[in-house]
């Protein structure tokens, strides 16, 4: 993976979250927007692992939902739990930077599906014998 698709994971990660502090209750806006780059931030060089693992086929989708899962417990939302905001809602709020994380990968990994394959196809391989 190239430094430019990780910037590129970072920013739409970026977008995702401010929409999501956007659409949060506005008393809670900032605290949102800070624990969401928090979580980020603390799980930067697992998310850049876990694409390089993707790229190398050495986990599949399925196990990276199960790796991002996991890090459910991690996540302290320290901020938005100092506001008194339900259990619910913070369990809510969990799902969607574990969702905007997963979202991230899979459209790097998608996008350089195809662009960034190494395998030479060998001509012998393109014609079908009847």
């Amino acid at each position: 993976m190239s430094k430019f698709e990780f910037n590129q994971l970072y920013l739409q990660l970026e977008r995702d979250i401010k929409h999501l502090a956007f659409t949060t209750e506005i008393e809670y806006r900032n605290e949102a927007l800070e624990d969401a780059q928090d979580v980020i931030s603390k799980l930067k060089n697992e998310i850049e692992n876990w694409v390089l693992q993707l790229n190398e086929r050495n986990i599949a989708c399925y196990e990276l939902e199960n790796l991002l899962e996991s890090k459910r417990v991690e996540i302290a939302l320290i901020r938005l739990n100092s506001k008194g905001i339900s259990e619910e809602r913070i369990e809510t709020f969990k799902g969607d930077i574990l969702r905007f994380i997963a979202k991230a990968i899979m459209n790097i990994y998608l996008d350089s599906l195809f662009r960034n394959q190494n395998r030479k196809v060998n001509q012998n391989d393109l014609f079908i014998e009847n």
